[in-house]
């Protein structure tokens, strides 16, 4: 009987270890991981050092917390309005995670902003992953996905506030990061 009751402890130890040795390692952002890393501040002040802005933009003091003193805000329009900016790949991971907090105060419209990652090559997207800006209050988003990755490859982060003609809608966005997780 006493072997029977150590036998099944050591089961569930052995069980126990292989389901903690499956889980998913997190890495975190560090410089040599790292991408890009926006706040949409610099020395104090509104900056967008390094994206595309759309004609309509605009700065906000409304940021997520610890999003610092500003972030960017786009209306929706009909085409929609995009913020883009490309950054160089970094050859020595094949995972990469954007993490990007927004909310979109056209949602009860059903108008929802939009974050769009996207893997360029020879100047033609490779691979691209969306997600919605589907919350009426600073949500953490994020897209997190494997890309096999060459030099020359960039990627671009794309931000939208999304189509609308009729009803208006603005979409708040902060803290955007791009890194290698492995």
């Amino acid at each position: 009987m006493k072997h029977i009751l150590n036998a099944r402890r050591l089961t569930f130890i052995l069980f126990a270890l292989l389901i903690s040795s499956c889980t998913e390692e997190t890495t975190e952002p560090t410089d040599e991981n790292t991408l890009l890393y926006t706040s949409f501040e610099k020395n104090g002040m509104f900056s967008a050092d390094g994206w595309k802005l759309p004609a309509q933009y605009e700065s906000s003091t409304d940021v997520p917390a610890g999003g610092g003193n500003f972030s960017l805000v786009l209306s929706a329009s009909n085409p929609p309005d995009t913020a883009y900016i490309k950054v160089p790949v970094k050859t020595q991971f094949n995972k990469f995670k954007l993490t990007i907090w927004a909310y979109s105060t056209g949602v009860t419209s059903g108008i929802n902003g939009e974050v769009i990652l996207s893997l360029v090559r020879n100047g033609s997207v490779n691979k691209a992953l969306n997600i919605s800006v589907d919350d009426i209050i600073w949500k953490s988003y994020t897209i997190q996905d494997t890309f096999s990755v060459a030099s020359g490859d960039s990627f671009m982060v794309q931000l939208t506030a999304g189509v609308s003609q009729l009803f208006p809608g603005k979409t708040y966005f902060d803290l955007c990061r791009l890194y290698g997780i492995d």
